[in-house]
């Protein structure tokens, strides 16, 4: 005789929910960006140094081969360095705190839970409002800034058509 119990257990009644695709695939993305974005982040002292004297070099040259608008982006660029250098510890805290929220938050949203979204928001929003705060408009000059916040925004966006599947 074949216990019925077994049966019902088997048939995949209380299974826990399935992660769907899409938001697989977010999570992995966000968990791969984030981790290298920390990366590059704590680097950022020895780019930004290394930036600002290549600045500086061609800058000294007389600007070879450069026309009037070059040199004056990159006197731009100087100035927004030097900014970002007199800054660098604030900026590097911001970078981190944000980086792990994202990062805390989709590890939670791989888990199903509704709070990542919350979690992963907030470190997206964060960056952008301290961020503002030590370099004012001047983290907007550059099209590597719009780029960046465009892609925030698509990944939020996306998130969002995932928070139904969020169920704990």
């Amino acid at each position: 005789m074949q216990d019925n119990s077994t049966t019902q257990l088997d048939s995949g009644e209380f299974d826990a929910p399935q992660r769907p695709q899409m938001l697989n695939i977010l999570t992995i993305l966000t968990i791969v960006g984030s981790s290298i974005f920390l990366l590059l982040s704590l680097a950022s002292p020895w780019t930004t140094r290394f930036s600002r004297n290549m600045i500086t070099k061609q800058l000294e040259s007389g600007g070879n081969n450069l026309t009037e608008s070059q040199m004056v982006k990159m006197r731009e660029g100087l100035t927004k360095l030097d900014l970002l250098q007199q800054n660098m510890v604030p900026f590097i805290i911001i970078s981190v705190v944000g980086l792990g929220l994202c990062l805390f938050g989709a590890i939670l949203m791989r888990k199903l839970k509704k709070d990542g979204f919350w979690i992963y928001l907030a470190g997206q929003i964060v960056p952008l409002i301290g961020t503002f705060f030590i370099m004012g408009s001047a983290q907007l000059t550059d099209m590597n800034s719009v780029i960046g916040m465009a892609i925030s925004l698509v990944f939020v966006v996306l998130y969002m058509t995932q928070r139904k599947y969020l169920v704990y």
